[in-house]
């Protein structure tokens, strides 16, 4: 449900942390090396389906609600182009398709086809609800946007809310998260997402590049635009395979498929400028986590 920050304190409790629309999820508060340990330690986890709804449209779209200011100033190392090119390539990857394990009551398979239009399903939110939204915050800004007809309803969509870095400061929920609500819009499923642009320590916390490889440096220049596209990837696998958590995939423990592979990165090589990167898609590199595949007692996938 959430992509969880590291934090450098161990801790013998696990708090819940209350996200927008009632769902909650735990931070696990250990070091990297200390997580890598516990899960080697692990047993193969199980996720199962819980009858809930799964994303098996044949085609989902995502929608981006840019809220604050993401200035473009034509350079291909701009946030908002990186963002833009992974939204427009990672329908029909390799990565994405790991997501086609998992099916729904009806049998039907999550299928490897999104649509993202660089403008059509984007829109810009110049801090309606000021410079500091909270987490409770994100699904009124999808309520308003929608209400507004700045985006259409569509269930068959996920709502991501990209935060940019001075409107941060009171997201708390971990490095990001999603959820789905049946009220927010009456009579509709509303599936949505927050994926805040974070800098600073918090940046530090929840960047692979970081904790895994000790880079400050990403594959695209922009630690915090490649960070965010992490985040993205986790969210987004989640959102699709437990759109109204924890109805759908779901392991004993609570993890959706992002969350059994968090902050594992599989097969890994340097990109042009020298830092560690898993993915190729479109014309550029990114460092993205693995996606748990749901082929025979399961694994963390790059690719399928």
């Amino acid at each position: 449900m959430m992509k969880k920050l590291i934090v450098a304190a161990c801790a013998a409790t696990l708090p819940l942390i209350a996200l927008a629309d009632g769902a909650a999820s735990r931070v696990v508060k250990r070091t990297y090396q200390e997580m890598l340990q516990a899960n080697a330690a692990a047993r193969t986890p199980t996720i199962r389906y819980h009858g809930g709804p799964v994303m098996t449209a044949p085609v989902n779209t995502i929608y981006i609600v840019y809220y604050g200011s993401f200035p473009d100033t034509g350079s291909p190392k701009d946030t908002r182009a990186i963002l833009n090119d992974f939204f427009a390539h990672i329908g029909g990857s390799g990565q994405y398709n790991v997501n086609t394990t998992y099916y729904d009551a009806s049998g039907a398979y999550i299928q490897n086809a999104l649509h993202f239009d660089r403008v059509a399903t984007v829109y810009d939110d110049s801090y309606s609800l000021g410079n500091a939204p909270r987490d409770s915050d994100i699904p009124t800004i999808v309520k308003n946007t929608i209400n507004a007809g700045h985006l259409p309803v569509d269930e068959n969509a996920i709502y991501f809310v990209v935060t940019s870095p001075d409107a941060t400061s009171k997201l708390t929920s971990g490095c990001a998260w999603h959820d789905g609500s049946t009220t927010l819009i009456p009579g509709h499923a509303i599936k949505y997402s927050s994926i805040p642009v974070y800098t600073g320590s918090k940046l530090d916390s929840c960047s692979g590049s970081v904790q895994n490889f000790g880079e400050h440096n990403s594959p695209n220049d922009n630690l915090e635009a490649d960070n965010a596209l992490d985040s993205f990837m986790h969210e987004l696998s989640e959102a699709v395979s437990d759109p109204l958590p924890s109805s759908g995939w779901v392991a004993r423990g609570g993890g959706e498929n992002g969350d059994l592979c968090n902050f594992n990165y599989g097969n890994t090589y340097l990109a042009p400028n020298g830092t560690h990167a898993s993915a190729h898609i479109g014309n550029r590199d990114y460092l993205v986590q693995t996606i748990w595949q749901r082929t025979g007692r399961g694994f963390c996938a790059n690719t399928l």
